[in-house]
């Protein structure tokens, strides 16, 4: 993927947010670890998710209930740390590697991209926004669940038959329940309707004869294409928001790559395994990822 941020300064000054409010949480915690404080965000969340939950405000019993239950709930989240039960529990990992994640994805949004940015990443990433190639052809299929072998049976039609009419070659193959003949249909609905494989298939051959035979989740098909439209390229201005979503999500993922970089650094990562047991190629990666 090409980088889309392009600003080292930029890359420093996420980096380093990023790093501040790790460091602000971790010390909180270290000097506040014996105290539970319970400020005005606290009760307005707990009341929020109450609202949420019954659709109607807290008594004052029940949210005296409701705090009285978080108290309890951090009080043995903080005595659990201490015995360290978080160790090895794949739950907790998973949970607090994804709000790590989340940190970062709040650093991504901070800034937002300039038109000239989403130009130039729309530039960069043309193939991904040409429209599908529309085809108009003939097909004749020969059906997986009829035959023994239906793609030799089609290479035999083929191979004897090459000039045949629609008509002439229509009599070989087998009825199914979708048309003989597509006009102006995109690649995308060929592959809603017969499978993603025919449409791929359908980039390797030639137009104006009889060819194939082009496979889909039906069995094999002799394809007779009329004309195809190529893929075109939509003006920016009618894209912009796909643009901007698509901007938008990678440059979080290269922001969350840069972060963890950043974090890995300070770490010595040792594999600690018998690579006699394992493909020699993986013991190569291991080697080239870990043992730098």
């Amino acid at each position: 993927m090409k980088k889309i941020l392009k600003e080292p300064f930029f890359h420093f000054i996420a980096l380093g947010i990023a790093l501040f409010i790790l460091h602000g949480l971790v010390n909180e915690k270290t000097n506040t670890e014996n105290t539970i404080i319970i400020n005005d965000f606290d009760v307005s969340s707990l009341i929020s998710k109450w609202e949420m939950q019954w659709k109607r405000s807290p008594t004052e019993k029940e949210l005296q209930n409701l705090i009285n239950l978080n108290i309890k709930q951090e009080i043995f989240y903080q005595e659990a740390l201490k015995m360290n039960l978080d160790h090895n529990d794949e739950i907790i990992k998973r949970r607090l590697s994804q709000k790590m994640q989340f940190l970062s994805n709040d650093i991504a949004a901070m800034t937002e991209p300039t038109e000239e940015q989403l130009k130039e990443y729309y530039k960069e990433n043309y193939d991904k926004y040409l429209t599908p190639a529309s085809y108009s052809l003939y097909q004749i299929t020969f059906s997986s669940d009829n035959r023994k072998d239906h793609f030799m049976d089609a290479s035999a039609v083929l191979k004897q038959f090459p000039n045949a009419t629609f008509n002439e070659m229509k009599q070989f193959g087998d009825q199914l329940p979708f048309n003989y003949y597509f006009e102006n249909i995109n690649a995308n609905e060929l592959g809603l309707q017969l499978g993603s494989k025919f449409p791929e298939g359908l980039k390797k051959i030639a137009i104006k004869q009889w060819a194939g035979p082009v496979q889909s989740g039906f069995g094999s098909h002799l394809v007779f294409i009329t004309d195809i439209k190529a893929p075109t390229q939509p003006d920016f201005d009618l894209i912009k928001k796909d643009v901007l979503r698509d901007y938008e999500y990678d440059n979080q993922k290269e922001i969350n790559e840069l972060i963890y970089q950043e974090f890995k650094k300070k770490y010595d990562i040792v594999i600690d395994i018998n690579f006699e047991d394992f493909d020699p190629k993986f013991v190569e990666y291991l080697n080239n990822q870990f043992n730098k």
